[in-house]
């Protein structure tokens, strides 16, 4: 978890590992949040966050319930410990095992009405409120087909007044996932769009996962004449250039855009899935979307120019944030000419520039010219050379 921390660029946090397969829990932040940690253990981590545009202090709490239902009361009387320590707003989220009423659960045995009452009554102990949801309404499922498949509320985001007073705006997204049984919670103002930007063309490594990509580089070359010429090549490279961009627009497509439009999909059947009879379709959706999250992350990783991560390190913001700031790095903002002047605007940065380089590379008195052609091994011989001034 430490190297899942440092790849997605928190530099600070808390991490209780798991024991095995299951529990583990986390609560990380970016430097700039004053975070003070209360308290924690293989279930839960509480804290104080400082607004840092404010100064309004309130109190985040990440729970993990325990897995098995006689232990339920323990988790329960825990939080009424922890409603007992100190008051502050309080925003608590994560995964309860339980549901509060019966609409929470689809499939399986009916849940036990003690249960979900315990459940209900701690809530109200601690003065919390659900934040409610957009998205579907289960955040668990077992991932089984047909009459066994089962669905759960079992992840939700909880909130005192004082909280929801001073957060009105927040909303909680159910984020289906292809790779787990259970859904993200974002909790968030508004949901970010993605800024698709023009590029300069580039090969991508993943387009190499498909044979039609292969069959296209072949065609065009095969049907060059003059492949073996300076102009031959370029313009054989700009026809591949593109065919490869047309291709990855019409058959192989934008990958993000794939994505986002599978995971709406994913959504949408998750949400009509009232009875297990599309959970072939959607295990075969899920299988789609980890394919294109491997080619993004592919894709991601040639720009960040990250050669060190294996297959199965996914972490797209990750790789992003390397390649936006190499993106970063390649910019020039400003630059100096030959008499310590700065100056930030393009066009003075570009006439700087092709000055600079007009100056380097022309002279009018070469000298000492014979020592560097003399290194260079001769590939016309002298009968060749009188053949061609002849």
């Amino acid at each position: 978890m430490e190297k899942e921390k440092e790849k997605a660029g928190f530099r600070n946090g808390l991490i209780i590992p798991s024991i095995g397969r299951s529990g583990g829990i986390a609560l990380l932040w970016k430097k700039d949040i004053l975070v003070e940690v209360q308290g924690y253990s293989n279930h839960y981590i509480d804290a104080i966050v400082t607004d840092p545009s404010s100064g309004f202090k309130w109190r985040i709490t990440g729970f993990y319930e325990h897995s098995e239902t006689h232990r339920r009361k323990e988790s329960w009387d825990m939080m009424r410990e922890l409603n007992r320590r100190y008051s502050l707003p309080w925003l608590c989220f994560g995964d309860f095992n339980e549901i509060l009423t019966t609409g929470e659960k689809m499939g399986g045995t009916r849940r036990h009405q003690k249960q979900m009452e315990d459940f209900g009554d701690v809530i109200n102990k601690c003065g919390f409120k659900d934040l409610g949801y957009t998205g579907p309404d289960f955040t668990w499922c077992n991932m089984r087909e047909g009459e066994e498949r089962i669905y759960l509320r079992i992840d939700r985001a909880l909130a005192t007044s004082e909280w929801i007073d001073q957060y009105g705006n927040m909303r909680v997204h159910h984020l289906v996932d292809s790779v787990s049984d259970h859904y993200a919670l974002l909790v968030t103002d508004s949901v970010p769009q993605r800024i698709q930007q023009r590029r300069r063309f580039h090969f991508e490594a993943m387009w190499t996962k498909r044979e039609d990509c292969k069959c296209i580089i072949s065609e065009v070359w095969q049907s060059r004449t003059e492949s073996n010429t300076p102009n031959g090549i370029a313009m054989g490279l700009k026809q591949c250039a593109d065919k490869l961009t047309r291709w990855n627009k019409t058959t192989f497509g934008q990958v993000p855009r794939q994505i986002q439009n599978k995971r709406k999909a994913l959504c949408e059947m998750v949400k009509r899935d009232r009875d297990g009879s599309l959970g072939r379709e959607i295990n075969k959706l899920r299988k789609e979307i980890n394919d294109l999250l491997d080619s993004e992350e592919i894709l991601w990783q040639q720009r960040a120019k990250v050669q060190w991560l294996t297959a199965g390190d996914r972490n797209t913001k990750f790789f992003h944030s390397k390649a936006s700031k190499r993106r970063r790095k390649n910019n020039i903002n400003k630059i100096q000419d030959d008499n310590g002047v700065w100056y930030e605007s393009e066009d003075n940065i570009a006439e700087i520039a092709v000055n600079y380089f007009e100056r380097l590379y022309t002279t009018s008195q070469p000298s000492n010219i014979t020592e560097v052609t003399d290194t260079i091994q001769s590939r016309v011989t002298p009968e060749m050379n009188l053949k061609l001034i002849s």
